[in-house]
């Protein structure tokens, strides 16, 4: 199976923000960013878990946002049945205002690669 790289764009009331997925052989990483900005953010881990269909994962940096950071990285665990590495970077915006539109983002790009 070869690399893909992925860029989705999402605009609701007002607010702007970018998703760029790397999916390897054996993992996805996943960065979400305001729109014009690319930095890291809270990184949160995820592993599918083969005994049960919930996965396990950890904030590895970063203490803003870790809640929709933790399930986005599982999120793309889940899609994929792989390790996930996912970074956060909400500037200023709480998650619980921005992490419907996280979702939707994060559906957009498993959706293109299902």
């Amino acid at each position: 199976m070869s690399n893909t790289l992925l860029h989705e764009e999402i605009e609701e009331k007002g607010i702007h923000f970018s998703a760029t997925l790397l999916k390897l052989e054996n993992s996805v990483i996943v960065f979400f960013n305001e729109r014009g900005s690319f930095k890291l953010g809270t990184l949160a881990i995820a592993m599918p878990n083969s005994l049960t269909s919930i996965y396990l994962s950890s904030i590895l940096l970063g203490d803003r946002n870790i809640g929709i950071t933790k399930i986005l990285a599982g999120r793309f665990s889940n899609a994929f049945s792989c390790i996930s590495l996912v970074s956060t970077h909400l500037a200023n915006i709480r998650e619980m205002d921005i992490g419907a539109l996280l979702l939707k983002l994060a559906q957009k790009l498993i959706d293109k690669l299902s």
